[in-house]
């Protein structure tokens, strides 16, 4: 069978892909007409006259003109696509040796400069031409060096190509599952980037896979498109090889006919271009159908010229020798430089392995020395730490028992002054009364006046008495004393006082009731005096659960600015009413706003029962 050329496209097209003869009139005209093109153009224009051209000897001609330009301008690029074009000529005319040593040249030089592209081309080509000489098992190995670049460098255009490629190496080799799967994968990329030969390839090289298959008429109908494709494109090698295989299906079907029809078409193409192997092949099945007509002379005639073509081609054997020469090359030289890197490779990682270790060293020490006297900070800064709270809770402590002592001191001297009031004096006043009532004078009105006037002093005493001992009952507790201070307020007239208590079954010492009556006495003088407030609002309320008590206070009065309210000389004063509840270890927070008034709310933690702490 003859083998179908599919080779990697070069700037988006190739050697075969890229055939289209009238392009390469059109180009040659410019470059015989045009003596004003630059060394560059000429070079670029005789690149593409070697590509689109149909005729082998026309790509050898303008091959060489490229090669010898580009070597003269040192293009390695050029240079190695000059060599590239003459080693698929050699190929198209059946010299494969040649081929390949124009190629190998190629490939060389492509490797060398870095030209990813390059190489996938080449590497087709490479693997092209073993497959003309129906050696798929190197055709495959360099189709698959061409996938390994494509995989990290190429596009899709070069990788269909080379999946083309691959898929004829693999029905050469009688794998016709594998030819199939990389046919259809490549149809579809061929169709995305408007390859029109690709597809007919792909078209025609399906067919020879479905009549090995058995089937006969899908094989006959897609050779039949695919050679109707590459018509217009004026590929006649590949027409010419379609048209062979045409013959041998219709050999098959008895079909004498179409199959001297196809198979001469062959040859006339063969001859017009000068294409060895598709005349030595219809030469052969021209031979074999005479020969079986019983037609000797026509069979002799054929005969002769396919063993003349024949002989003409390289070889078989030679060609093998010659990839066996080159893989033992290749593989002693990737030996060698594999070697080379292992040493280099094994010397550097030792001198890495020891930078590591010196560098990391440095940073443990760094690292240790560093902490060390972070931590040496830490315990001084910590010991200091210590030691200013030592001081601010025995300061604190100071100052809350100051303040405790400072209420306790007050209201005793309160309750002291109001007995002496009441007792003392109430009972002298009363004394002079009785003993006034007791006169005889004729100065009635006189009398009376004195009378009333005592009875004033008595009263104002007994209130004044009364107020001085308002407080905390020492049989009554806490909550009752408060509803005693709200009632009177409430009765002052002008403010509206409402109070809530929730005690639960605590009940508290008579130190701490103290306290929590004197700071609400506190709060509420601060709205007597300063809030203008027409309500207020009193809440006390022992959580018993969570161990507190809480003291609510609110009035709709003007509020205040807390931070710029100095402390009341007359009392306690805000300022040391918070230190109190600090003190104790209780909780203070202000909420005033001039629209809607001042809410004090203070937590007052309880540690057993019965007792605040203190």
């Amino acid at each position: 069978m003859a083998t179908i050329i599919f080779i990697v496209a070069m700037n988006y097209r190739s050697h075969v892909f890229g055939q289209n003869q009238s392009k390469a009139d059109s180009l040659k005209l410019v470059l015989l007409e045009n003596d004003t093109l630059s060394v560059i153009s000429k070079i670029s224009t005789l690149d593409k006259i070697a590509i689109f051209s149909a005729s082998p000897e026309e790509k050898l001609i303008f091959a060489d003109s490229l090669l010898t330009l580009a070597t003269e301008e040192n293009l390695s690029n050029y240079v190695s696509k000059a060599f590239l074009h003459k080693g698929v000529a050699y190929r198209l005319k059946g010299a494969l040796k040649k081929s390949l040593e124009h190629l190998l040249q190629s490939i060389n030089i492509a490797i060398e400069i870095n030209n990813y592209d390059l190489q996938v081309k080449i590497y087709g080509e490479i693997a092209t031409t073993y497959s003309a000489n129906d050696d798929s098992k190197n055709a495959i190995f360099y189709d698959n060096m061409a996938i390994e670049v494509l995989r990290q460098h190429g596009k899709k255009q070069p990788l269909a190509i080379n999946l083309l490629n691959t898929g004829y190496s693999y029905y050469n080799l009688g794998i016709l599952d594998s030819a199939m799967l990389l046919y259809n994968e490549a149809e579809p990329i061929f169709e995305e980037v408007g390859l029109a030969i690709g597809k007919a390839y792909t078209v025609g090289n399906r067919a020879l896979v479905y009549w090995k298959l058995g089937d006969l008429d899908r094989a006959e109908e897609d050779l039949l498109a695919a050679i109707a494709m590459l018509e217009p494109l004026g590929d006649q090698y590949g027409m010419a090889d379609y048209h062979n295989q045409l013959g041998r299906i219709y050999l098959e079907q008895d079909d004498i006919e179409k199959t001297i029809w196809h198979t001469e078409k062959a040859i006339q193409m063969g001859e017009d271009l000068g294409l060895k192997e598709q005349i030595r092949d219809a030469s052969l099945l021209l031979s074999e159908l005479y020969n079986s007509k019983k037609n000797f002379q026509k069979a002799l005639e054929y005969q002769t010229q396919y063993l003349h073509y024949k002989d003409s081609i390289e070889n078989t054997e030679q060609t093998k020798k010659m990839a066996d020469l080159r893989t033992e090359f290749e593989v002693n030289l990737r030996e060698k430089e594999i070697d080379l890197l292992e040493k280099r490779e094994a010397l550097q990682w030792t001198y890495i392995a020891i930078a590591i270790a010196l560098l990391i060293l440095a940073i443990v020490l760094l690292l240790y020395f560093r902490q060390r006297f972070r931590t040496t900070q830490l315990m001084a800064s910590v010991e200091r730490k210590k030691q200013k709270d030592r001081i601010k809770d025995l300061l604190g402590a100071q100052e809350t028992k100051a303040l405790q002592s400072m209420v306790k001191g007050r209201d005793s001297e309160r309750r002291r002054l109001a007995q002496e009031l009441h007792n003392h004096f109430g009972s002298l006043l009363a004394t002079i009364k009785v003993n006034l009532n007791g006169l005889e004078t004729t100065k009635k009105d006189k009398h009376k006046t004195i009378a009333m006037l005592v009875d004033q002093a008595c009263s104002d005493i007994r209130s004044l008495s009364h107020t001085l001992n308002m407080g905390i009952s020492e049989n009554f507790g806490l909550v009752p004393a408060l509803r005693e201070l709200t009632a009177h307020l409430q009765q002052s007239g002008g403010l509206e006082v409402e109070f809530s208590a929730a005690m639960g079954e605590h009940q508290l010492d008579s130190d701490n009731e103290i306290i929590i009556y004197r700071i609400i006495q506190e709060l509420v003088s601060n709205v007597l005096k300063h809030a203008e407030a027409t309500k207020l609002s009193i809440s006390l309320t022992c959580f018993e659960e969570e161990k507190y008590v809480n003291i609510l206070v609110e009035d709709n009065g003007k509020g205040f600015d807390r931070d710029k309210v100095e402390m009341d000389s007359d009392g306690m004063g805000l300022g040391s009413l918070k230190e109190m509840v600090v003190g104790i270890q209780g909780d203070i927070r202000f909420d005033s706003h001039p629209t809607s008034g001042t809410t004090v709310n203070i937590d007052l933690p309880i540690t057993s029962q019965a007792n605040l702490i203190t």
